[in-house]
């Protein structure tokens, strides 16, 4: 037996609601419990139905999608929060409290599908559900993360947004990171190990401890003594590919082919 993901729908407009609640019709892995216009309605949410997934909007009538999250976080509820919105302004706010996707209206069935696909993944619907009353065993690996599409690096008042795609190489610097993409060096404050745990695993690899390169910009690959060898990048960056990560760095260049 499967669990379905209880879902919540908060939008003040009845056809936006509708919409959702009809891509959702067919999906079995998804039950929707509730639907909400205001955040004085899903304040009325009682114990029993605690939703698994939340649609929310942003500019709802008297308090804001961010009021529900902060009352969700008082009451210790704490769903997976797809924005579904037509604002595009609230995108960097609505990642920096932690939403899984961001739909801006209108949007296309086919996006819709990518989102929750990637929803379901993070949810691990599909498992077995465990009977009521019985310990749940030790997971057998970590839940799935989302693959990043974009990074928000800040850099003093202002926000970078840096498509993923884009960024060439990634180096530990003590507690940060540097990235870089193009003519630029972001300084991230971030662990390597948990930024690699994010990034999609085909086309960023780790080659060194401290570095993870983009398949995508490598051109060359030369020999050093010891088994290491010296990468070659597209726009002239030269770093070490240790030995031990060499196996890795092949399964991604075998990927990189396959996929072209």
């Amino acid at each position: 037996m499967t669990r379905a993901l209880s879902v919540l729908i908060v939008d003040n407009e009845p056809s936006a609601r509708e919409r959702i609640r009809k891509l959702l019709a067919h999906d079995t892995d998804v039950r929707v419990i509730w639907e909400c216009a205001s955040v004085a309605q899903c304040e009325t949410l009682d114990a029993s139905s605690v939703p698994d997934l939340v649609f929310l909007d942003v500019e709802l009538p008297e308090r804001d999608g961010f009021d529900l999250l902060q009352r969700f976080v008082e009451r210790d509820i704490h769903p997976i929060i797809i924005f579904v919105t037509a604002h595009a302004k609230y995108a960097v706010k609505a990642y920096l409290v932690g939403a899984v996707d961001y739909l801006l209206k209108p949007f296309a069935d086919e996006r819709f599908a990518k989102t929750m696909e990637r929803t379901k993944a993070i949810a691990g619907v599909g498992r077995v559900a465990k009977p009521l009353g019985h310990p749940e065993p030790p997971p057998e690996a970590p839940a799935l993360r989302p693959v990043l599409d974009v990074l928000f690096v800040s850099e003093g008042s202002r926000m970078s947004l840096i498509p993923v795609q884009d960024i060439e190489l990634i180096q530990a610097a003590g507690k940060h990171v540097k990235i870089f993409v193009r003519d630029h060096c972001y300084l991230m404050r971030e662990a390597l190990r948990n930024l690699q745990g994010r990034l999609d695993g085909e086309r960023f690899v780790r080659v060194h401890r401290s570095t993870i390169v983009n398949v995508n910009q490598i051109v060359e690959v030369c020999s050093l003594p010891h088994g290491d060898c010296e990468l070659s990048l597209k726009r002239g960056a030269r770093v070490t590919l240790s030995r031990r990560f060499r196996s890795g760095l092949l399964a991604g260049l075998k990927g990189l082919r396959a996929s072209q």
